[in-house]
């Protein structure tokens, strides 16, 4: 780390406070007898078990106790925690937008627990960290900043997961644990971790992971997407070098700043660090079999990560009222009965150009809006012509939801496909011509590369669908192959 990285440990908890104390109230400062306690937890009341881990992490940091010993109690709770996790998940991993008051909870519970745990270990850094460490005490002090890397880098995926914006500091605390680590020289320290791949990991694995992850576009991505791409991350952040040279494509994080990772664009002195995704999406490309990971997951990770960049189309203010058809039936049925009345919900537009825009869609949301939704957009005029498009990402808001909409070209067209030569009922799909070469859209489910298909537009017409250029779990446009 340079000379002129700052010593002090602002990272670590503030003086002062609730008062210390000397026993937990729930259980035993001996980890025999707090082992034994944890495992009295019950398993059918997650709810109840957050409570109660939550409750013994308070008091735990602050427990009138040695360092070491309050490393051990945090290495017995953490588990724990890591084995609650996606059963409080699942109460809101598929949840709509609105989410429900049990939900929310369940929510809340998940970012107190490694918040709460994340405070612990920091404790226990900066008094390792306090004097010049020996041996035993730099591999405990690397220990202790890598978990607390991890668990707010959980922190971190959970507002991913739910569309949320990060609380003011989150990323400031991530990139002072990982710099104060750097300069101590014990980022590369690997740490024995049962929860991490291998049961291994270091401050550099952990923190690769959780910028691997933010530098994927993570509010473009649905939650199952989420969960396998975090999973992945843990595989692949080790292998993530990070770099005080700039990497021309690549991203940078500059680790006095309170945000993300960002396309590079400039040196950015001795507090930025510099990584290269460009490989792993080369990696990514495989060889065309199966692999554990999504297609749509790894052809979305391909596209972001080999060439980094910011939106360079510049949207215009706008205060337009609009009218909003969710799904692709919606939308086929705006465009092919322009007229008709729909089913159509309120939103509001915050800019746009030619390729897209920014909603609000205020209020309560409906269960079917998702990313990579397909949705048609209308004025609060009936004469006003619809426009087909994509949700891109998402942003939960307090007055509503905020979604990145990415618009079809205007000329696409209504049209409906069977499977072969007209074997099944007629499916609704848009047809969108181009000079390069005719794509369709088609609901995911039923239809793949390859198949053959009847296309009602007129007189019925044979063809397949060629390459994906694109898709969601909802909606994939293929190219069309006429016969």
């Amino acid at each position: 780390m340079h000379d002129a990285w700052p010593k002090d440990l602002a990272w670590a908890l503030p003086e002062g406070g609730a008062a210390p104390l000397d026993n937990f109230s729930l259980a035993s400062t001996r980890v025999p007898e707090l082992r034994a306690w944890l495992a009295t937890l019950p398993p059918e009341d997650p709810t109840l078990s957050a409570a109660r881990l939550l409750r013994l992490l308070d008091e735990l940091t602050r427990l009138r106790i040695d360092t070491r010993r309050r490393l051990a109690l945090l290495e017995e709770v953490r588990p724990w925690v890591c084995r609650l996790l996606p059963v409080l998940q699942s109460h809101y991993l598929d949840a709509p937008l609105s989410l429900p008051q049990a939900a929310r909870r369940s929510a809340e519970q998940v970012q107190d627990l490694f918040e709460t745990l994340a405070r612990g270990y920091q404790q226990v850094a900066a008094a390792l960290l306090a004097s010049t460490p020996g041996p035993a005490r730099r591999q405990a002090a690397a220990t202790a900043v890598q978990r607390a890397l991890d668990a707010l880098g959980q922190r971190l995926w959970q507002y991913w997961l739910l569309y949320s914006v990060a609380e003011p500091g989150l990323w400031w605390r991530l990139h002072r644990l990982y710099a104060t680590a750097e300069y101590q020289g014990l980022q590369a320290l690997t740490v024995a971790d049962p929860e991490a791949p291998g049961h291994e990991s270091s401050v550099h694995d952990a923190y690769a992971r959780v910028l691997l992850v933010a530098s994927a576009q993570p509010q473009q991505l649905r939650p199952a997407a989420l969960v396998a791409l975090y999973r992945a991350a843990g595989h692949w952040g080790r292998w993530l070098t990070l770099d005080a040279a700039a990497a021309a494509g690549g991203f940078q994080v500059i680790l006095d700043q309170d945000r993300g990772p960002a396309p590079a664009d400039h040196d950015g002195g001795p507090r930025c660090r510099h990584f290269d995704t460009r490989t792993l999406a080369r990696a990514l490309a495989g060889d065309g079999r199966p692999g554990p990971l999504p297609s749509l997951l790894l052809a979305h990770l391909r596209t972001v990560w080999s060439v980094p960049r910011d939106r360079q189309d510049a949207r215009r203010p706008s205060e337009d009222r609009l009218t909003v058809v969710l799904g692709l039936n919606g939308a086929h049925a705006c465009l092919e009965q322009p007229a008709h009345r729909h089913d159509a919900a309120p939103a509001y537009c915050l800019d746009r150009n030619e390729q897209g825009c920014g909603l609000i869609w205020p209020g309560a949301t409906p269960d079917t809006l998702r990313v990579g939704a397909v949705l048609a957009l209308g004025g609060v005029e009936e004469a006003a012509p619809w426009r087909v498009g994509e949700v891109r990402w998402l942003a939960r808001e307090p007055d509503g939801v905020r979604l990145g909409v990415r618009l079809l070209p205007a000329d696409a067209r209504p049209v409906r496909i069977s499977h072969g030569y007209g074997d099944t009922l007629p499916t609704p799909a848009l047809l969108l011509p181009a000079a390069a070469g005719d794509t369709l859209l088609v609901p995911t489910a039923g239809f793949a590369s390859g198949a053959r298909i009847t296309v009602w537009d007129g007189p019925p017409r044979l063809a397949r669908l060629g390459g994906r250029v694109d898709g969601s779990a909802e909606a994939c446009r293929y190219r069309l192959r006429w016969d």
